[in-house]
């Protein structure tokens, strides 16, 4: 056991002569060596891959520009939501009340005439999109506004939208207006981007 404990007291004291000198010869300026070369224990020079551009003694920690340093303000969230949060789904209450109220003032007291009514759907579906835009708007939701207008002359009228659906994510709401002469049938689609 001593004679493990005494080659490792000595390599170690070796080392230190070594970094002594090393130290030594940089700080006297009358000294063979630059600050990048390295003595050995028996005072041999072993010149280093880097070289002192400025000419200046200082040390290489401080040289670094500072984009090689990483950053210490940035806060990393370890997280990706999956669905929309509890309280920020699509606000079907709401959406519902502001186009029922809405067509109701729009249509008030109207009659089917078919010119007008391609006017209509097309102000219908814009006056929708900017109050959803304005009042409804929920992040990372995309919403959809179908209008239609149709006499009512005792014709039946079919209407159908397919679409790929998250049951937990995505919802959608219609209402109706009979105004008599004329049905006015708007849907809203709302779909959660993932």
């Amino acid at each position: 056991m001593p004679l493990f404990g005494a080659k490792k007291t000595t390599r170690a004291s070796n080392a230190s002569v070594a970094v002594k000198r090393s130290r030594a010869s940089v700080r006297s300026p009358g000294a063979n060596t630059t600050s990048g070369d390295i003595l050995t224990p028996s005072g041999q020079k072993i010149a280093s891959n880097q070289s002192n551009v400025s000419g200046s003694d200082s040390d290489p920690d401080e040289d670094k520009h500072p984009e090689v340093s990483p950053a210490t303000d940035v806060t990393i969230y370890n997280e990706y939501e999956m669905g929309p949060a509890f309280g920020c789904k699509f606000p079907l209450p709401f959406i519902r009340f502001m186009v029922e109220r809405l067509i109701n003032q729009k249509f008030k007291g109207k009659t089917y005439q078919p010119g007008d009514a391609v006017k209509w759907v097309r102000e219908v579906a814009d006056e929708v999109n900017l109050k959803m835009e304005g009042m409804c708007r929920q992040p990372r939701y995309k919403h959809v506004i179908q209008a239609i207008i149709y006499q009512q002359n005792g014709a039946g009228f079919f209407c159908g939208a397919r679409a790929i659906w998250d049951k937990l994510a995505d919802d959608y709401t219609s209402l109706t207006f009979d105004g008599g002469t004329f049905m006015c049938i708007v849907v809203i689609f709302g779909i959660y981007q993932y």
